[in-house]
């Protein structure tokens, strides 16, 4: 790293050093973690790229450079993300909302009808549920997590995001025989985007993945389909007729979701993501 304490310089430093590590998009990492740690729009970076920093500036920088060199998560170290226009805070090991479930939303939402009673099943920060409320005002969400911790986190972005009022967060194990005395009503829609993984590939995703965030909500289980087969024991009992389903799955994972969900619906839609994987499903029972 140099020695300079002109902010030009050292970002061009730590993009050297974020190179180094094999992070990717060093440059727009250095100048997020930049702009987190003087308080400005990252814009304002090269509008002030002469600027000397003070002493504490550069610890805080510095900090954030050690902890995102040892990979972890640009999102935990800034606090948030943008989602659907949401923004959503997240850490604390819990999924880092991605852009292809962004996609899921959006597809879902263009059929979703007026006063929705909707269930989020595996909510995690609550990016879905907070963004189809705020798209969707008439809608109501039971948004509902096996980790306590992710339940609170939905509690805070609903909050903080102006739809409290419209989402309810609960603790549920959607594998219990106990489920469907929380989730228990028959609901209009049911969006989920659950661990689809098999337990052998977790070693191979990034650091940012596989060091950071919270197994269950990655991996199903030996095979991967797990979580969408208890899915589809549950939908018949609490999805209306002529309700919908929206899903995301793993690569490679569409002909099984669409054999598990096909017995129980009329119409069922595969959608391929920004990079043209078969990623969604969209089904109306």
């Amino acid at each position: 790293m140099s020695d300079s304490k002109r902010l030009i310089d050292l970002l061009g430093a730590t993009d050297e050093f974020f190179k180094s590590r094999g992070i990717d998009a060093p440059r727009r990492n250095a100048e997020a973690l930049f702009a987190k740690a003087l308080g400005i729009p990252r814009i304002e970076l090269y509008l002030q790229f002469d600027r000397p920093l003070k002493d504490h500036e550069l610890e805080q920088i510095r900090e954030l450079i050690r902890r995102r060199s040892k990979r972890e998560p640009l999102q935990y170290l800034l606090g948030e993300v943008e989602f659907c226009g949401a923004t959503i805070q997240v850490g604390n090991g819990l999924l880092v909302p991605r852009p292809e479930t962004e996609e899921l939303v959006a597809e879902l939402i263009k059929s979703v009808p007026p006063n929705a009673r909707i269930l989020d099943i595996g909510s995690g920060t609550g990016c879905i549920a907070v963004a189809i409320a705020k798209q969707i005002e008439t809608a109501r969400v039971l948004a509902v997590d096996v980790d306590a911790d992710a339940v609170a986190q939905v509690t805070v972005n609903a909050q903080s995001n102006g739809v409290a009022e419209r989402i309810v967060a609960r603790q549920a194990d959607m594998h219990a025989a106990t489920f469907t005395s929380i989730a228990r009503e028959p609901f209009d829609v049911i969006i989920s985007n659950p661990p689809y993984l098999r337990e052998d590939e977790l070693a191979a995703l990034e650091p940012e993945v596989r060091d950071f965030e919270r197994k269950h909500a990655l991996v199903s289980g030996p095979r991967g389909d797990e979580c969408f087969a208890r899915l589809a024991e549950l939908v018949p009992t609490i999805l209306k007729p002529g309700g919908m389903l929206g899903l995301e799955f793993g690569f490679e994972q569409a002909a099984r979701v669409r054999e598990l969900f096909s017995p129980e619906f009329s119409e069922l839609s595969i959608h391929r993501d920004m990079q043209g994987i078969e990623r969604f499903l969209i089904g109306l029972r």
